[in-house]
């Protein structure tokens, strides 16, 4: 099932808002002849989008989890460990230029529908109460890490933006960094109990450096957790992940934490790698797929 890189990349004029030709794999889907507006490299739109795919259903995500072996899942949207550096065709976007230029200024907005948001808050909760999380580090944050404080919670955020991260208010501390640029984290060995990275792995050029580095500063035991829905900024995403239905965005996904494992990050793939629907029907799809570091 592998994915044939997005041609418009290369192809597209954003400027005269040009039509894609996009060469679309197996499992993806788009309305063809759509055109790209400025509007829509600037707000967040569904990833292919006149018409939303159906939502993968649950079953169908944990048949093929549960019988895929780590080595399978880190090639099945990749056809090879080159294919995940960060200076492939993979990994193109359509605007090339510094992220902190298109993050410059905030952007207090929910990149979600209501329902979405209620469902991730629901889920990110759960996952501090299931883990017992006291220390969390949510990776891409902005003005809302979609949690509850608690009084023994403590909330590290890494983002792009200061003043979007000042006005969140479950952060005890924050610290401004580029992973695309710089994908290194400024903290200890072993220091968080979970890591969230929330509507913003589509975004990232170096995904198994930032998956590499999650590893190192999480606990053993750890949990890491990715949620993404179909509405992003056109301009930043990924080639891998333009044109693609949802079922392959947690392919994707997998497979980072696959390559992840195979290069040395001490994920649990086979233990405790799963992926969950967490809103669907009406309004903005929501997913996260989650994974363990090894216990010791």
């Amino acid at each position: 099932m592998k994915n044939t890189p997005l041609v418009c990349i290369l192809l597209c004029n954003i400027s005269s808002g040009m039509r894609i030709d996009f060469n679309l794999p197996r499992r993806s889907f788009l309305a063809t002849g759509a055109s790209i507006t400025s509007s829509m490299l600037t707000t967040p739109t569904a990833t292919a989008a006149a018409r939303s795919p159906p939502t993968p259903k649950q079953e169908e995500i944990d048949k093929y989890l549960k019988s895929a072996l780590p080595e399978q899942l880190a090639f099945e949207m990749f056809d090879d460990e080159a294919d995940y550096k960060f200076d492939s065709l993979k990994f193109r976007r359509l605007d090339s230029t510094e992220d902190s230029l298109f993050y410059d200024r905030p952007k207090l907005v929910e990149h979600i529908d209501e329902r979405a948001v209620e469902a991730l808050t629901k889920r990110n909760n759960n996952l501090i109460e299931t883990t017992g999380a006291t220390k969390v580090l949510d990776l891409c944050a902005s003005h809302v890490s979609h949690l509850k404080g608690a009084p023994n919670l403590e909330v590290v955020g890494v983002g792009m933006n200061e003043d979007e991260l000042k006005l969140n208010p479950v952060l005890t501390k924050f610290d401004v960094i580029d992973l695309n640029k710089k994908p290194a984290l400024p903290y200890a060995s072993n220091s968080f109990d979970l890591v969230l990275c929330q509507l913003s792995v589509d975004y990232l050029t170096r995904p198994i450096e930032v998956f590499e580095e999650v590893a190192r500063v999480l606990k053993p035991g750890g949990t890491f957790s990715l949620s993404f829905s179909n509405r992003v900024f056109m301009s930043k995403q990924v080639a891998v992940w333009s044109g693609q239905d949802d079922f392959n965005h947690i392919l994707t996904v997998s497979g980072y934490f696959a390559m992840s494992a195979r290069r040395g990050g001490a994920w649990d793939v086979k233990g405790s790698l799963n992926a969950n629907v967490l809103g669907a029907g009406g309004g903005d799809p929501i997913y996260d797929v989650v994974c363990q570091k090894y216990k010791l």
